[in-house]
Formats: structure tokens, C-alpha cells, sequence
């Protein structure tokens, strides 16, 4: 674990730092670029941790022997990841190179998405460990690319442009296909709710938690096949209720500090991505495997906080509010900080604790 707590020390120290002393564009991409280089690290040098992580390396030596029309037959409806496993395994590279490839794409999407989005970018990366993006990485390849592609046509959302938004989405559901789920998100996140309607969404809400296994009945046959696989194997087991916990904390926080965030499209996208997220958690309550789809309306915590935080930075003339920039900042920091551990003590995608090529000997078998 002690890698994790040094990569979290040195990352928000550097960049509040940096904030307090002299924040410029310049300090900004340099802050970026050594944080980079610390998660990349810290995602290319993994053994043996993240649940997939033997399935993938499997499938990548597997799928050197296969031909591109193997592939295509094979994996038609979730080719690009495959594809890119035959092209990157033509080069020679081994497994880890691989890893390496795929995480500078990863991290290179975050790191733009942040620096470009976010006002205060060095708590973006402290939320992008904290509130486990970052294990995510280490855990679910194909889902964090298409996650990758989500952040990417977030401009598009927010703007209004469906057509470069669609493609963004569909080459991202190319790598895995649960992204396709999220595509009504262009239409979910821009509506304003209003009193009634978040009673509508809350009864909706309960009557398919109810129903949901019946209602899962009736629409089998239009899922693809892996998705109807999952039933009474591993992940369809439920989760308990505490795992909806920070869910609906961060959901509770959002909502509160709602009128903070100025642009008021930023402001309806944040509040509807919490609330959407928060819905979709507590349906992990009744199958596990449906934890994959919350990730995608949750990316947008790394820009609402410190949108909400910046705001706290404007001097206000008269008496002094209870609540100040720092005041506000620690919260968040807490609910991060209180997140991972959350994360660290239940083994979050298995990445906890640590685990390197260099303790190979020590790790479990293959």
C-alpha cells in the first residue's frame, strides 16, 4: 500500500504547491506530465493484481496465433481491442510493453480531460486515485478505453453536438460494449430536474429495483450473449448496501453544492451524472456485475468538485462565511481520502494492496 500513499502524497502536495506558489498554464502541464509518469508507472509495473489481469495477458498471447479474420468473425461485436492486441503483438512486444501502450493512451485521455476541464486540476488527479478511476485502469482494460472515449466526447455532450459525440461513444463501444448502455446519457444529463420530476425518477427507480429480475426476463433476448451469461455465475451475486454509501454521499454533496457551479449546463450534466450514478450503484445491490455501468456518469466527479471548490475562491466582502475555500477543499479531500480507504480494505478490483514485477516472487501463481 505504500506506493499508493506516496503517489497520493506526492501528487496533492506538488500541486497545492504549485497552486499556492505560482499556478500557470506551464506549472500546469508540468504537474500533468510528472503525475503522469507516476500512474503510469504505478499501472505498467503491476503483477498479478486486477482480476483480469492473467485473462488479458491470455488473450493477448492467444491472440498473436489468430488471424484478422478470425478476429472479426470471432469478436465482430467488440473487435478494436482485440485487433489492437494482433497489431501491437506483431511488434514483438510482450505483455508488459502492452500494458505500458494501453496505459499511455489511458492516461494521456485523463490528463487532458483534467487539465483541460477541471479548475483545479492537481485535485482532479488526488480523485482520480482516490476515488478509484485509477484501479479501474488496473482492473477492466476494455471498459477503461471505452471510458477513455466517454471522456472525449464529453465537449460534444456538453455542446450539443450529437454527431461527433455518437462516433466518439461507438468507437468506444468498439472496445467494450457497455458503453453503448450510456449513450441515452446525451440525452439524460442536459435536463433540468425539477421537484416532480426527481419524485417520478425516485418512483421509476423503485419500481425497477422491485422488478428487476422479471424485467430482466423480457429484455434477455435483445442483450447481447455474454451479458445473459452472467446470471447465476459470480457476478451476478449481490453486493451490500454499504457499497452505496459513498455513491449516495457523493450524490447528497453534489446536490448540496449544486448552486456553486455557474455554468448552469456544467451544473445540470453534474447533478443528473450524481444522481444517474447513484442509481445505477444501488442496483449493485441486486447484481454485482451492473457496477460497470456507474463508472461512466461518475467520471464527471473529477471536474464537479473542483468546480464547486474553485468557487469558494473569490474574496467576498463583509462578514466571513462558515464556509471557506479550505474549509470546502478539506471536505472533499476527506470524502476522497475516506473513498480509498473504503476501497483499500474491501480490495477494489484487486489491485489493494500493491503488488510489482519486482515482488514477482512473492506473488501469486500463474
Amino acid at each position: 500500500m505504500t506506493i499508493y500513499y506516496l503517489t497520493i502524497s506526492i501528487s496533492a502536495g506538488l500541486g497545492y504547491s504549485l497552486a499556492i506558489r505560482k499556478e500557470s498554464s506551464r506549472n500546469t502541464a508540468i504537474y500533468l506530465t510528472v503525475s503522469m509518469l507516476l500512474l503510469l508507472f504505478i499501472t505498467s509495473c503491476r503483477y498479478a493484481i486486477g482480476f483480469d489481469y492473467f485473462s488479458y495477458r491470455n488473450i493477448y498471447e492467444m491472440i498473436n496465433g489468430w488471424s484478422f479474420g478470425d478476429i472479426l468473425h470471432t469478436y465482430y461485436g467488440e473487435p478494436l481491442f482485440f485487433l489492437a492486441c494482433k497489431v501491437i503483438g506483431m511488434t514483438g512486444c510482450p505483455y508488459q510493453i502492452f500494458l505500458l501502450i494501453v496505459n499511455i493512451f489511458l492516461l494521456t485521455v485523463a490528463m487532458y480531460f483534467m487539465g483541460r476541464y477541471s479548475k483545479i486540476p492537481w485535485l482532479s488527479i488526488y480523485l482520480y486515485i482516490t476515488l478509484q478511476f485509477l484501479s479501474y485502469n488496473m482492473n477492466l482494460i476494455r471498459q477503461s478505453i471505452a471510458t477513455a472515449f466517454f471522456l472525449l466526447a464529453y465537449p460534444y455532450l456538453k455542446n450539443r453536438k450529437i454527431l461527433p459525440y455518437t462516433i466518439l461513444v461507438l468507437i468506444g463501444g468498439l472496445f467494450h460494449n457497455s458503453l453503448l448502455f450510456l449513450y441515452p446519457l446525451y440525452f439524460l444529463l442536459p435536463i433540468k430536474q425539477s421537484k416532480h420530476s426527481l419524485l417520478s425518477l425516485a418512483a421509476l427507480t423503485t419500481l425497477v429495483y422491485i422488478f428487476f429480475d422479471p424485467l430482466f426476463e423480457l429484455l434477455e433476448p435483445l442483450l447481447p450473449t455474454k451479458y445473459t451469461k452472467y446470471q447465476g455465475g459470480f457476478f451476478w451475486q449481490a453486493n451490500g448496501f454499504y457499497y452505496v454509501l459513498f455513491p449516495g454521499l457523493y450524490c447528497l454533496l453534489i446536490y448540496l453544492f449544486r448552486k456553486r457551479i455557474a455554468d448552469s449546463m456544467l451544473r445540470t450534466v453534474c447533478l443528473n451524472s450524481a444522481i444517474y450514478h447513484f442509481i445505477i450503484s444501488l442496483f449493485i445491490t441486486k447484481h454485482f456485475i451492473l457496477e460497470r455501468f456507474a463508472i461512466y456518469p461518475f467520471v464527471f466527479a473529477l471536474i464537479a468538485i473542483p468546480e464547486i471548490i474553485s468557487s469558494y475562491q473569490k474574496k467576498r466582502t463583509g462578514s466571513k462565511p462558515v464556509l471557506t475555500y479550505h474549509r470546502v477543499l478539506f471536505l472533499f479531500l476527506i470524502f476522497g481520502g475516506a473513498y480509498f480507504a473504503f476501497a483499500a480494505f474491501c480490495g477494489f478490483h484487486h489491485v489493494y494492496p500493491y503488488v510489482g514485477l519486482w515482488d514477482k516472487s512473492i506473488s501469486a501463481p500463474n
